[in-house]
């Protein structure tokens, strides 16, 4: 190899010198400059891979979430409406339930005998129950439209209990005791 290098002349060997200073130096740059930023790139590509993954699922988080707060919005709204429109409310709900009551018994054209009124007070809730009990006499056909009414009543009247306490002898006559409920606030 040396006996190569001594057959260029002068000015060969300095530019072959020069040349091997330059591959040097870009060698060194390559090494040292070069590479650590290829690797710092590649992790920060790594890093951001990991972050938009991240984003990607707080993000479908995030809409979970919103999704739920809509449905529990929608809740609250429907609670409110049922409030408003099935529960007895303001200083003459009970007056207003008793003659709901009345009313219903009238078109069920059922008389109504032995009322008793009981109140009951849930201590963690606002809401208030009235129940009352009394006795019917009539045919099955009256009895089942005055259940039907009760049930199709836009208001929270509910038939807690029937109690038969008589049936004549042919059947068509019941006697029953009936314990309705109903709700209001106060």
């Amino acid at each position: 190899m040396k006996e190569l290098f001594n057959l260029l002349e002068e000015k060969e060997k300095k530019t072959l010198r020069v040349l091997i200073a330059f591959l040097a130096v870009a060698l060194l740059f390559l090494l040292f400059v070069s590479l650590p930023k290829k690797r710092n790139y590649v992790k920060s590509l790594s890093l951001l891979e990991t972050k938009q993954n991240d984003y990607q699922n707080f993000s479908e988080i995030t809409q979970q979430k919103e999704n739920e707060w809509r449905q529990w919005q929608a809740a609250f709204r429907d609670i409110d409406d049922l409030k408003k429109s099935h529960f007895y409310s303001g200083k003459d709900a009970i007056k207003q339930m008793r003659l709901d009551i009345q009313r219903i018994l009238n078109r069920a054209r059922i008389p109504a005998s032995q009322k008793k009124y009981n109140y009951t007070e849930f201590k963690k809730e606002k809401i208030k129950k009235m129940s009352v009990s009394f006795n019917v006499r009539g045919n099955y056909q009256s009895l089942k439209r005055f259940i039907q009414s009760v049930e199709e009543f836009p208001k929270f009247l509910i038939v807690e209990k029937v109690d038969f306490l008589d049936i004549d002898d042919v059947g068509s006559v019941l006697e029953l005791k009936i314990i309705l409920a109903g709700y209001y606030e106060s």
